[in-house]
């Protein structure tokens, strides 16, 4: 029996179970309402039946065009489509996987804070200052005029003085407020604030970015260090083997047996431990990124770096380059800059001996130096960057010569072990180095892959992360 008749059956058994609760009611009811039941109940049958087909085409639909469908699906539950893991597919088969490419786009389209961010940039792309200004002129013209009508009313007691008096001073208060307003529109100071500060949202932006990647770079380290510790903890297992048999033998005493035990049972709090941070920064990533906050994110490895995309930097020409997109020291230079303007308006304004010329002098020597000390710091910061590569790289490349001669001594090891001349235990172990050599390897390779995402970000955005230089 196919699946459009077992659904009909059950519309018309649904439609007879409402029978009892129709004969219930009261035996006056008008033949109108009766009629109009009888009906009701036909049109419940064909729309049930029709429901019945439609959920049997939406299951054939779904099986072809790629929905979520899973067999046993019995109606109960919301239909699933592949819609609703929009935010978190990357193109992975599984839509939980994240790949360090796709970071930074998944947290600029997803991060609430990155949303608001982009809503207050937008704000101020939106604003008009021509209209701005022009508005602004016009509400000066009729301030203007609203003043000298408050000044040609005649006066006929002193109440009313008072009054006039007040609103004119108040209209005075607000004409001047917003002559300077359109003075700074007009002088374009305030097309400059209005810049800092998207400059400044923006670079907040790209903090926010950055963390992403030190986040997901260090949930990588932890699952390096997770599978070192399940590595150990196997290894421990064996060595607890062999001191229970040893025990056994007498050759060692109980609380020897006990102190390799108390051993293993630390070393596993200590894995239950790293596990339940992991846990934590996948679930950070993922409140990040969009995703259910679950802590089940799987995270690809980094991209590699080419030997030639290292040759290509350049100290001198990069440097210049990053001070010029430096956010810090615009802000530096725009605080120097206003304290500048202050000291020479005082000099225009006030006496050599007056401590309003005195005052904005220290001030502006204060912006000064403090100007020198931000410039001289993001010099430094990045040089350390560039260098910090640089020596990255060559320990990148001494791991992996380590890591050669430890797969030496596994091949040889097996041979031996083939030949019956070394123990199983001691093939172990010689496979535990064999895997602390790699790990070295990839240690290294994340060390130098977030010594070069620091100056990439200092030299393309003017950000110097100073943790990682």
């Amino acid at each position: 029996m196919d699946r459009k008749k077992i659904a009909l059956l059950l519309a018309v058994a649904l439609t007879l179970c409402a029978v009892p609760a129709l004969a219930g009611t009261d035996g006056g009811t008008e033949p109108l309402a009766q009629a109009e039941a009888a009906g009701a109940k036909t049109d419940g049958l064909e729309e049930q039946t029709g429901a019945a087909e439609q959920l049997e085409n939406d299951s054939a639909e779904g099986k072809q065009s790629g929905g979520v469908w899973q067999e046993g699906y019995d109606g109960t539950k919301p239909w699933i489509s592949s819609a609703d893991d929009e935010l978190a597919f990357t193109g992975e088969t599984d839509f939980r996987y994240l790949s360090f490419n796709d970071l930074r786009e998944r947290v600029l389209d997803n991060s609430l804070t990155a949303l608001m961010m982009e809503e207050s940039i937008a704000s101020i792309d939106a604003i008009d200052f021509t209209k701005m200004y022009n508005e602004l002129a016009s509400q000066l013209g009729s301030l203007e005029r609203a003043q000298d009508m408050y000044a040609q009313i005649p006066v006929a007691t002193p109440m009313e003085g008072a009054m006039q008096g007040y609103v004119i001073s108040n209209l005075a208060s607000s004409y001047g407020s917003l002559s300077n307003t359109v003075s700074d529109l007009a002088t374009g100071k305030l097309q400059k604030d209005y810049d800092a500060a998207k400059r400044q949202l923006e670079n907040a932006r790209d903090q926010l970015v950055i963390g992403a990647e030190s986040l997901y770079i260090a949930t990588l380290e932890l699952e390096q260090t997770k599978g070192t510790l399940q590595r150990n903890l196997t290894a421990l297992d064996r060595t607890v083997a062999e001191m229970e048999l040893r025990y056994q033998l007498g050759q060692i005493s109980a609380l020897t047996l006990e102190q390799v035990r108390n051993g293993r049972a630390a070393l596993q709090s200590s894995l239950s431990t790293v596990d339940m941070n992991l846990r934590r920064c996948k679930m950070q990533l993922e409140s990040m990124t969009g995703a259910g906050m679950e802590g089940t994110l799987r995270l690809g490895p980094l991209p590699e770096l080419s030997d030639g995309l290292i040759d290509s930097m350049d100290l001198r020409t990069d440097l210049e380059e990053a001070e010029e997109k430096s956010y810090d020291l615009f802000a530096a230079r725009k605080k120097l800059k206003e304290a500048s303007d202050t000291y020479d308006d005082a000099q225009a304004s006030y006496s050599k001996d007056t401590y309003n010329l005195r005052s904005a002098r220290h001030t502006y020597e204060s912006s000064k130096y403090e100007f020198q000390y931000t410039q001289q710091t993001f010099e430094m910061n990045f040089r350390n960057a560039y260098n910090t590569v640089k020596d990255y790289r060559q320990v990148l490349s001494a791991s992996r010569t380590t890591l050669a001669f430890q797969e030496s001594t596994y091949a040889s090891m097996e041979l031996k072990y083939q030949q019956g001349n070394i123990s199983h235990n001691a093939l172990l172990d010689a496979a535990d180095d064999l895997a602390e050599a790699k790990e070295a390897v990839a240690t290294a390779q994340r060390n130098l892959f977030t010594a070069y995402r620091s100056y990439y970000w200092a030299v393309n955005y003017g950000v110097m992360n100073s943790a990682q230089a």
